[in-house]
Protein backbone atom coordinates (compact mmCIF):
# COMPACT_ATOMS: atom_id res chain seq x y z
CA UNK A 1 0.00 0.00 0.00
CA UNK A 2 0.89 3.59 -0.80
CA UNK A 3 1.99 5.84 1.97
CA UNK A 4 -0.20 8.98 1.88
CA UNK A 5 0.31 12.01 3.65
CA UNK A 6 -2.12 13.56 5.69
CA UNK A 7 -3.73 17.11 4.44
CA UNK A 8 -5.27 20.07 6.03
CA UNK A 9 -8.38 21.68 4.03
CA UNK A 10 -7.58 25.30 2.95
CA UNK A 11 -3.83 25.74 4.46
CA UNK A 12 -0.71 26.13 1.78
CA UNK A 13 2.78 25.18 2.52
CA UNK A 14 5.38 27.68 2.83
CA UNK A 15 8.86 27.52 2.79
CA UNK A 16 10.31 28.88 6.45
CA UNK A 17 12.90 31.54 4.94
CA UNK A 18 16.17 31.09 6.43
CA UNK A 19 17.82 32.25 9.24
CA UNK A 20 20.37 34.86 8.83
CA UNK A 21 22.71 36.62 11.14
CA UNK A 22 22.62 40.15 11.17
CA UNK A 23 26.34 42.18 11.35
CA UNK A 24 26.90 43.81 14.54
CA UNK A 25 27.18 47.49 14.15
CA UNK A 26 29.74 49.48 15.94
CA UNK A 27 27.73 52.51 18.12
CA UNK A 28 28.53 55.96 16.61
CA UNK A 29 30.29 58.36 18.76
CA UNK A 30 29.04 61.79 18.32
CA UNK A 31 31.52 64.33 20.45
CA UNK A 32 29.91 67.82 21.70
CA UNK A 33 31.36 70.43 23.21
CA UNK A 34 29.78 72.60 25.59
CA UNK A 35 30.21 76.26 25.64
CA UNK A 36 30.48 76.27 29.13
CA UNK A 37 33.63 76.23 31.04
CA UNK A 38 34.77 77.07 34.67
CA UNK A 39 37.61 77.58 36.95
CA UNK A 40 38.59 77.84 40.12
CA UNK A 41 40.05 81.43 41.87
CA UNK A 42 42.02 82.11 44.71
CA UNK A 43 41.58 85.59 46.68
CA UNK A 44 44.34 85.56 49.74
CA UNK A 45 43.45 88.32 52.12
CA UNK A 46 45.86 89.61 54.84
CA UNK A 47 44.87 89.46 58.83
CA UNK A 48 46.96 91.97 60.46
CA UNK A 49 48.55 91.12 64.06
CA UNK A 50 48.21 92.27 67.04
CA UNK A 51 50.73 93.76 69.14
CA UNK A 52 50.88 92.81 73.01
CA UNK A 53 52.99 94.76 75.84
CA UNK A 54 54.09 93.23 78.57
CA UNK A 55 55.53 94.86 81.81
CA UNK A 56 58.90 94.71 82.52
CA UNK A 57 60.51 96.44 85.94
CA UNK A 58 63.59 95.31 85.16
CA UNK A 59 63.60 96.92 81.62
CA UNK A 60 64.10 101.17 81.57
CA UNK A 61 61.04 103.27 80.63
CA UNK A 62 60.32 104.03 77.33
CA UNK A 63 62.80 100.84 76.49
CA UNK A 64 60.81 98.17 74.47
CA UNK A 65 62.58 94.65 73.64
CA UNK A 66 60.55 92.37 71.26
CA UNK A 67 59.80 88.66 72.44
CA UNK A 68 57.69 87.45 69.81
CA UNK A 69 57.86 88.72 66.39
CA UNK A 70 54.22 88.98 65.06
CA UNK A 71 53.64 87.03 61.93
CA UNK A 72 50.13 88.36 59.14
CA UNK A 73 47.39 85.63 58.77
CA UNK A 74 45.58 85.16 55.58
CA UNK A 75 42.19 84.35 54.63
CA UNK A 76 41.98 82.49 51.66
CA UNK A 77 38.74 82.13 49.69
CA UNK A 78 38.19 79.93 46.72
CA UNK A 79 35.86 80.56 44.57
CA UNK A 80 33.73 78.75 41.60
CA UNK A 81 33.80 80.71 38.05
CA UNK A 82 30.83 79.88 35.47
CA UNK A 83 31.62 81.19 32.03
CA UNK A 84 29.95 81.24 28.85
CA UNK A 85 32.32 81.60 25.60
CA UNK A 86 34.62 82.55 28.29
CA UNK A 87 32.94 85.31 29.51
CA UNK A 88 32.18 84.98 33.31
CA UNK A 89 28.61 84.71 34.32
CA UNK A 90 28.33 83.28 37.75
CA UNK A 91 30.69 83.54 40.64
CA UNK A 92 30.18 81.09 43.49
CA UNK A 93 32.21 81.12 47.03
CA UNK A 94 33.22 77.22 47.39
CA UNK A 95 35.39 77.43 50.50
CA UNK A 96 37.43 80.05 52.81
CA UNK A 97 39.91 79.26 55.56
CA UNK A 98 41.80 80.85 57.57
CA UNK A 99 45.20 80.96 58.85
CA UNK A 100 45.03 82.77 62.33
CA UNK A 101 47.77 85.64 62.56
CA UNK A 102 50.71 85.61 65.52
CA UNK A 103 50.15 88.59 68.09
CA UNK A 104 53.29 90.28 68.64
CA UNK A 105 54.62 90.33 72.29
CA UNK A 106 56.94 93.41 73.19
CA UNK A 107 58.41 93.48 76.76
CA UNK A 108 57.66 97.75 78.13
CA UNK A 109 60.34 99.02 80.17
CA UNK A 110 58.76 100.09 83.61
CA UNK A 111 61.83 100.91 85.45
CA UNK A 112 62.25 104.53 86.54
CA UNK A 113 66.02 105.85 86.00
CA UNK A 114 67.08 109.44 86.82
CA UNK A 115 70.07 111.27 85.30
CA UNK A 116 71.69 114.23 85.38
CA UNK A 117 71.63 116.41 81.93
CA UNK A 118 73.20 120.01 81.93
CA UNK A 119 71.72 122.73 80.17
CA UNK A 120 72.51 126.57 79.84
CA UNK A 121 70.18 128.51 81.63
CA UNK A 122 69.45 126.52 84.01
CA UNK A 123 72.71 124.40 85.28
CA UNK A 124 72.56 120.29 85.71
CA UNK A 125 68.93 119.26 86.02
CA UNK A 126 67.96 115.64 87.33
CA UNK A 127 65.41 114.24 85.27
CA UNK A 128 63.82 111.04 85.24
CA UNK A 129 62.28 110.95 81.25
CA UNK A 130 62.90 112.57 78.20
CA UNK A 131 59.94 111.99 75.48
CA UNK A 132 60.01 114.00 72.25
CA UNK A 133 56.84 116.19 71.86
CA UNK A 134 55.29 118.62 69.38
CA UNK A 135 55.30 121.58 71.29
CA UNK A 136 52.94 124.90 70.17
CA UNK A 137 52.76 128.01 71.94
CA UNK A 138 49.23 129.74 73.08
CA UNK A 139 48.20 132.87 75.12
CA UNK A 140 44.91 133.60 77.02
CA UNK A 141 43.84 136.13 74.06
CA UNK A 142 41.44 134.21 72.67
CA UNK A 143 37.51 134.26 72.22
CA UNK A 144 35.71 132.91 75.25
CA UNK A 145 39.37 132.28 77.03
CA UNK A 146 39.07 133.31 80.77
CA UNK A 147 43.09 133.87 80.90
CA UNK A 148 43.19 131.60 83.30
CA UNK A 149 44.20 127.60 83.22
CA UNK A 150 42.52 124.25 84.01
CA UNK A 151 43.58 124.68 87.88
CA UNK A 152 42.99 128.27 87.91
CA UNK A 153 46.47 129.94 87.58
CA UNK A 154 47.04 132.82 85.16
CA UNK A 155 48.70 131.57 81.52
CA UNK A 156 52.20 133.26 81.00
CA UNK A 157 55.64 132.06 80.07
CA UNK A 158 56.32 128.81 82.76
CA UNK A 159 53.07 127.89 82.54
CA UNK A 160 52.12 124.71 79.86
CA UNK A 161 48.77 122.59 78.84
CA UNK A 162 49.62 118.64 78.66
CA UNK A 163 48.08 115.93 78.56
CA UNK A 164 47.55 114.71 82.01
CA UNK A 165 47.74 110.95 80.80
CA UNK A 166 51.20 111.51 79.69
CA UNK A 167 52.41 114.25 81.82
CA UNK A 168 50.82 114.65 84.98
CA UNK A 169 49.44 118.45 86.10
CA UNK A 170 51.98 119.71 88.41
CA UNK A 171 54.53 118.32 86.56
CA UNK A 172 57.87 120.47 85.97
CA UNK A 173 59.87 119.86 83.09
CA UNK A 174 62.28 121.62 81.32
CA UNK A 175 62.44 122.58 77.58
CA UNK A 176 65.12 123.54 75.31
CA UNK A 177 64.98 126.80 73.90
CA UNK A 178 62.40 127.49 75.87
CA UNK A 179 63.02 127.03 79.64
CA UNK A 180 61.18 125.59 83.00
CA UNK A 181 57.77 124.77 82.58
CA UNK A 182 54.95 123.30 84.82
CA UNK A 183 52.45 121.39 83.69
CA UNK A 184 48.77 123.52 84.77
CA UNK A 185 46.68 123.67 81.64
CA UNK A 186 44.79 121.10 79.53
CA UNK A 187 43.19 121.24 76.09
CA UNK A 188 40.93 119.77 73.57
CA UNK A 189 43.99 119.58 71.25
CA UNK A 190 46.67 118.33 73.45
CA UNK A 191 46.70 114.92 73.38
CA UNK A 192 49.65 112.13 73.86
CA UNK A 193 52.44 113.87 73.05
CA UNK A 194 51.55 116.85 72.41
CA UNK A 195 52.58 120.42 74.73
CA UNK A 196 51.51 124.06 74.51
CA UNK A 197 54.12 126.15 75.93
CA UNK A 198 52.08 129.57 77.68
CA UNK A 199 52.78 133.05 77.10
CA UNK A 200 51.20 136.22 78.01
CA UNK A 201 51.00 137.04 74.59
CA UNK A 202 51.94 134.61 71.95
CA UNK A 203 52.36 137.36 69.42
CA UNK A 204 55.60 138.24 71.64
CA UNK A 205 56.70 135.42 72.16
CA UNK A 206 59.68 133.26 70.42
CA UNK A 207 58.66 129.80 69.91
CA UNK A 208 58.01 128.24 66.93
CA UNK A 209 55.72 124.60 66.69
CA UNK A 210 58.47 122.14 66.61
CA UNK A 211 59.82 118.40 67.44
CA UNK A 212 61.54 118.58 70.69
CA UNK A 213 63.15 116.80 74.02
CA UNK A 214 62.31 117.42 77.00
CA UNK A 215 63.18 116.67 80.72
CA UNK A 216 60.46 115.77 83.45
CA UNK A 217 61.86 116.40 86.49
CA UNK A 218 59.61 115.36 89.28
CA UNK A 219 56.41 113.74 89.82
CA UNK A 220 57.70 110.00 88.27
CA UNK A 221 55.23 107.73 86.86
CA UNK A 222 54.45 105.37 84.53
CA UNK A 223 52.41 107.17 81.65
CA UNK A 224 49.23 105.82 80.34
CA UNK A 225 49.86 104.17 76.49
CA UNK A 226 46.31 103.09 75.93
CA UNK A 227 47.80 99.46 75.06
Amino acid sequence: MLAISPTVLGAQSQALPEQTEEPIREPILVETESRFTNRLETVVEEIPFGTVYQDNSELELDTYNTLVKGESGQKIKTYQILLWDGEEVECLLDKVEIIEPTEKLVARGTKIVWRDQYTQDQGVISYWRKPRVWATSYDANCFGCTGRTFTGTEVKVGVCAVDPKTIRLGTTFYVPGYGLCRAEDIGGAIKGNDVDLGFADVSQGWWSARWVDIYIMDNPFVPETGS
